[in-house]
């Protein structure tokens, strides 16, 4: 059967036309909707007039403006406000031609105070009023910076705006469309949202932190990182519009006093950071720059930020190449640490300067600029919280070293005489209600004194390390070895081993001695002589009397004239368990001594689990 004959050319590309047309008429509807449905956020142009007196009313201005009096306005220049001057602006709206809702918005969130005066018909005037002088809570538009939200409609008369600020700053400004200063509002609330989420996630997992590692240092950085949030939330305004809305005074004073607050606290977390090195001057050093950032927190707050507003930007390049300084010496005698935290506090100190260097008038304005906490702080948090997890587990792993040391012989890493005597005092108060449990097995090394008197101490030294492997590789889960005092190693077994259990792991331990190790000097091993208690123990004694008991039990071994080198005390028929807290030496019933290719065939009969002491 043949191919179906192709359809002609024309017949397979008209819809593609039809759907481009389409597309174009569409295009088009949108393209004429979008001055009302979607304006970008656009710069305005105008002019400014300085009022050095603050008294001109809008008519007075709009005179001195159509007098010529008025200068191009310029974005990115300092106008020079203070007290008793205020700057007036004519806005060139843009030109539309249909009335369009419209949102003007001043990118300066601190402004002590913003009039805006519309023409309202008639010579008067509508005016909206927003700034730091009112409640977040009673702005035109409750946002993070002064916002206006007004109509723009075609031919109307010049829009004013009056701006009044104790300290000279730029004036900027932003003109959108309803529809996109919401969408953008949108966005902003969910980085704010995440960046509120990470920031608590944060604090919380520092005071775990806190508590698991038992390191304060922590509790510091916990503070930390919530006052640079609290900081970077007054700068940006979000704080006045979420925290305090109805506090136009503390919104007004928040933006200095908490991140000044905020760099006296990375004072106190330095010194606790680096205090451990045993460097006096340099926390009296840290000290010295809290006290002057304290400091300059209450001359703020009672002089007042048209004295003393350019004291906080001055101080902060000294406070923070002191900081800097501090973390570099930190860093060159802790790398792994300090490394980590000197890059976390780089980036926050360069955010957190970008801003007041640019309030200065020392840079122009950038992405940076405007954002320079945010960015600083979102890097500074997780690299700082790597370098803290170093330094604890680091202080960590020192603690559990010196605990151990408190509980470990330092030669062959068994537990020491201190361990042993508790766990047999448990052994024996277990032992008054189940005399079934438990056995103590004391094991001595016979030939200790020849191989140091040959080869040398440290070849004596590695006869009890090996001694204590020997023995070592005969526990399980529950038992314990340990170094008595001197050179004899202890095996307290635990759970409920027969007398012939414990001879059998008593042999095991000789026979182990009686192979060759690389530890011993060629051709030499270990006569091991083995003393224990099995089951019942006594009920009554303490843990030296039964120690001496065993050592007494292994002289005699030495002078067994069978040369036997494995003897308990008691048997489990003897009657003076229950009479006399330490019976007679009873040794097991007569049998033939082992022969050396007898002891190495020994199996054991216990798995093949090392204590956790090994």
């Amino acid at each position: 059967m043949s191919a179906p004959f192709p359809a002609p050319w024309w017949r397979r590309i008209w819809p593609a036309m039809l759907f481009a047309l389409a597309a174009a008429l569409a295009g088009t509807a949108l393209a004429e909707a979008e001055p009302a449905r979607r304006w970008p956020a656009r710069e305005l142009g105008g002019a400014f007039w300085v009022d050095h007196a603050a008294a001109a009313t809008v008519d007075q201005a709009h005179r001195a403006f159509a007098a010529g009096a008025g200068r191009p306005a310029d974005p990115d220049q300092v106008m020079p406000l203070g007290p008793g001057t205020a700057v007036w602006y004519r806005l060139d709206l843009p030109r539309v031609a249909e009335p369009t809702r419209a949102v003007l918005r001043i990118a300066f969130s601190g402004t002590d105070s913003v009039e805006l005066f519309r023409p309202a018909g008639a010579g008067q005037w509508r005016v909206q009023r927003s700034g730091d002088s009112l409640p977040v809570a009673d702005w035109p538009v409750r946002h993070i910076d002064p916002s206006f939200a007004f109509d723009i409609r075609p031919g109307e008369e010049a829009t004013y705006l009056r701006v009044r600020n104790a300290q000279p700053i730029r004036v900027q400004w932003t003109l959108q469309n309803v529809t996109s200063f919401v969408e953008s509002v949108k966005a902003w609330h969910f980085v704010l949202g995440a960046y509120a989420g990470f920031i608590a996630m944060v604090v919380l997992v520092s005071l775990f932190n806190a508590v698991s590692w038992r390191d304060p240092i922590h509790l510091y950085y916990a503070v930390h990182v919530a006052t640079v949030a609290v900081s970077i939330m007054a700068l940006t305004g979000l704080a006045g519009d979420y925290l305090w809305p109805d506090q136009p005074w503390w919104n007004d004073k928040a933006p200095v006093v908490i991140p000044g607050l905020s760099i006296a606290w990375v004072g106190l977390f330095l010194r606790e950071l680096v205090a451990e090195r045993g460097r006096p001057i340099l926390s009296w050093l840290l000290y010295g720059h809290v006290v002057t950032a304290v400091l300059m927190v209450v001359a703020f707050l009672v002089v007042g930020r048209e004295n003393v507003y350019r004291a906080p930007s001055i101080f902060a390049l000294p406070g923070l190449l002191v900081l800097l300084g501090v973390m570099v010496w930190y860093s060159r005698r802790q790398p792994k640490v300090g490394l980590w935290i000197l890059a976390g506090m780089t980036f926050l100190m360069a955010g957190a300067l970008a801003p007041l260097v640019h309030n200065l008038g020392l840079i122009e304005p950038s992405f940076v600029s405007e954002f320079g906490p945010q960015l600083g702080g979102a890097a500074e948090v997780p690299l700082l919280l790597i370098g803290l997890f170093f330094r604890s587990r680091e202080r960590h792993a020192s603690r559990e070293r010196l605990q151990a040391m408190a509980h470990t012989d330092p030669l062959t890493g068994l537990a020491n005489h201190r361990v042993l005597h508790r766990r047999l005092e448990s052994a024996l108060h277990l032992a008054r209600k189940d005399p079934l449990a438990g056995a103590v097995l004391r094991v001595h090394v016979a030939n200790l004194a020849d191989i140091r008197a040959e080869f040398g101490r440290e070849a004596g030294e590695a006869a009890l390390v090996r001694a204590g492997e020997c023995v070592a590789k005969e526990a399980r889960e529950g038992d314990l070895v340990a170094r008595e005092q001197g050179d004899d190693i202890v095996l307290v077994l635990g759970g409920y081993p027969t007398q012939g259990q414990a001879a059998i792991a008593g042999r095991n331990i000789i026979a182990r001695g009686l192979k060759f190790s690389g530890r011993l000097p060629p051709g030499v091993t270990l006569k091991l002589r083995v003393a224990g208690f099995a089951p019942p123990l006594p009920e009554t004694g303490d843990p030296k009397g039964l120690l001496q008991t065993l050592a007494r039990l292994l002289l005699d071994i030495e002078n067994d004239p069978h040369g036997r080198a494995l003897r308990f005390v008691g048997s489990p028929d003897s009657s003076p368990w229950r009479s006399s807290p330490w019976p007679k030496h009873e040794e097991l019933p007569p049998q033939p001594p082992p022969t050396v290719d007898e002891l190495l065939s020994v199996e054991h009969w216990r798995p093949k689990r090392t204590s956790s002491l090994q």
